[in-house]
């Protein structure tokens, strides 16, 4: 395995390798800090894992890769001029050939148009926002397709399992993501004849006052609640209608609500709803790299397996193409078959036929049980 320390450049921090250099350099762009970074440790451990993997077998057509973790610092400004640092790196020591990400949805549009611009393969392991996109984008592979549709699942499950149940859907309206999955789920409603079902709102008018909020759930007389904001809000949110109605039903996005959620709700947990991209472990798509990494003595939590597979993604590319242009590896992305860890997918521009359908876990007992 290979030994990794941080480096600062500018505002601009490196994890890099300091073993022998590498002849390919893949950055992975994710937060060292804050709320994400246990997310964060989890792509990172899939990516490392894979260009071990790939550089014990004697590297990717002849050439051996060097894994370079850049800090995203999820802001605006920074973000971008993070992403133009990497696209003016273009001398062969220091160019990147595949950026994985960034987590962050920081100006993801024209962070797209750098890397494209610069020529250097993107791939987002965990996929985007269609919110984020204002005109059509051709660049970053999302692997696994766009956080809508999470709206599709979530509508569908509460449909079927909730549906005598006023819901309250509660955003940040100044995030494009979340409010897109708010907006679409209300669309579903809709069209399913449900709207008088539904309540929806922005978390800006409480200025993140959690009794206002969940007083203003309860008021419009619903028995549900899906909630995307901070983590620390939307657990306040959670406790106080749990405490006030231990059979109110709660429903959070995993990745929005943070890893410490269920944990902080204490007693107030039992019977929450927690929505997530799906381990993978149980796809028999999957069973052929699940047993790679076991043979490695590592079992895949979380996003680890997304890390593990953009990177594994990009190789087969790469061997298909016998190099690692750009222009060669859109080529071969565009409009074929690829077999990816969770299914058979066709990519047109970077975006696949299909999204991977978001799991539904309910916390009970202590356990979390897949219900979706």
């Amino acid at each position: 395995m290979v030994n990794y320390k941080y480096a600062c450049l500018s505002a601009v921090c490196w994890l890099v390798s300091f073993a022998a250099r590498a002849d390919i350099n893949v950055a992975i762009i994710t937060p060292t800090g804050g709320a994400y970074k246990y997310y964060s440790e989890e792509l990172i451990n899939g990516a490392k894992v894979a260009v071990d993997e790939i550089n014990e077998n004697g590297g990717l057509n002849g050439k051996k890769i060097n894994l370079v973790q850049i800090d995203d610092p999820c802001d605006d400004t920074l973000s971008l001029t993070t992403a133009q640092m990497i696209a003016v790196n273009r001398s062969e020591e220091d160019k990147m050939y595949l950026v994985l990400g960034p987590q962050c949805a920081n100006q993801t549009e024209n962070i797209a148009h750098v890397f494209a611009e610069a020529k250097i393969f993107q791939i987002h392991p965990t996929g985007s926002s269609r919110a984020l996109y204002q005109k059509a984008q051709r660049g970053p592979v999302e692997m696994v397709g766009y956080s809508e549709q999470q709206a599709v699942d979530f509508f569908r499950y509460y449909a079927a399992n909730h549906a005598e149940r006023k819901l309250a859907v509660v955003y940040d309206g100044s995030n494009p993501e979340m409010t897109g999955i708010a907006k679409e789920i209300q669309q579903h409603f809709a069209k399913a004849g449900m709207g008088e079902k539904l309540t929806a709102f922005a978390l800006e008018a409480f200025k993140g006052d959690a009794r206002r909020i969940a007083r203003a759930v309860k008021a419009g007389g619903a028995g549900a609640l899906f909630m995307m904001g901070g983590a620390e809000l939307t657990t306040e949110t959670a406790r106080l209608l749990k405490a006030d109605d231990s059979q109110f039903v709660i429903f959070v996005n995993r990745y929005f609500s943070g890893h410490k959620f269920i944990r902080k709700m204490e007693n107030h947990a039992e019977g929450t709803y927690v929505l997530s991209l799906p381990s993978l472990s149980n796809n028999p798509d999957f069973a052929e790299d699940l047993v790679k990494l076991r043979l490695w003595g590592i079992e895949p939590n979380g996003l680890m397996a997304y890390g593990y597979l953009s990177v594994k993604m990009w190789e087969k590319l790469a061997k298909q193409a016998d190099g690692f242009k750009y222009e060669d590896l859109q080529k071969m992305m565009n409009k074929q078959l690829i077999r990816t860890g969770w299914g058979t997918v066709v990519y047109t521009n970077g975006v696949p036929d299909r999204s991977l359908k978001y799991a539904i876990y309910r916390f009970e007992n202590g356990e979390y049980t897949q219900v979706y």
